[in-house]
Parts: C-alpha cells; sequence; structure tokens
C-alpha cells in the first residue's frame, strides 16, 4: 500500500503495531509512537515479529462460530451479487454488414 512516500510493509491492528519503510528506513510503531529505527531489514522484522508474537498473547484470537461463518459469507456473497447486479454486460461487436464487391 502507498500512503505519499510511506508503504506501510506489516501491521497488527488489535495491538496498533506497524512495520512501515520510508526511504531504506524501518519503523516500528505502536499506537502511533515509535519504537524502532533501523536500516536493517532483518533486525526490523525481528522485533515486529516479537512484539507482534507478545501482543498476540494480550489479544487472543477468537474462534468463529459456524454460525458466524454462514453469516459471513452470506454478506460476502450478497455484496458480490449485489457488484454484479450494477455491471453492465459488455457490448456485443456487430459484424461487418454487407460489404459490397464492385466489378463483381
Amino acid at each position: 500500500m502507498m500512503y505519499g512516500a510511506i508503504r506501510v510493509k506489516l501491521s497488527f491492528l488489535p495491538g496498533e503495531l506497524q512495520l512501515s519503510e520510508e526511504h531504506g528506513v524501518f519503523v516500528i510503531q505502536v499506537q502511533g509512537q515509535e519504537i524502532l529505527q533501523t536500516r536493517s531489514k532483518r533486525t526490523a522484522l525481528s522485533k515486529f515479529n516479537e512484539l507482534r508474537r507478545s501482543m498476540e498473547l494480550q489479544f487472543p484470537t477468537k474462534e468463529v462460530t459456524p454460525e458466524e461463518k454462514v453469516e459471513l459469507l452470506k454478506g460476502i456473497l450478497n455484496e458480490a451479487l449485489l457488484a454484479d447486479v450494477g455491471r453492465r454486460p459488455p457490448k456485443k461487436r456487430s459484424s461487418a454488414g454487407s460489404t459490397r464487391t464492385f466489378g463483381g
């Protein structure tokens, strides 16, 4: 994704953790506060994954019930169908009409 000159590389939304790169400098932010700034991609990824793992313990994922899955899939299907309804079918190309040949 591009946001001006900043490309967001990785994020962990529940903990507001983000790893971004700007002009070869990797920046890790938590809740908008800069935690680390480095030119080393390996160091940045290592620190990001360390923070993400600790945050996953604080923000455990909620298991989706079968009923919730059905509702989510119905919503996705309805959105797809509605998007398809508003779309016009492509115009058919008309074949060239009869051509007149001269001299024949």
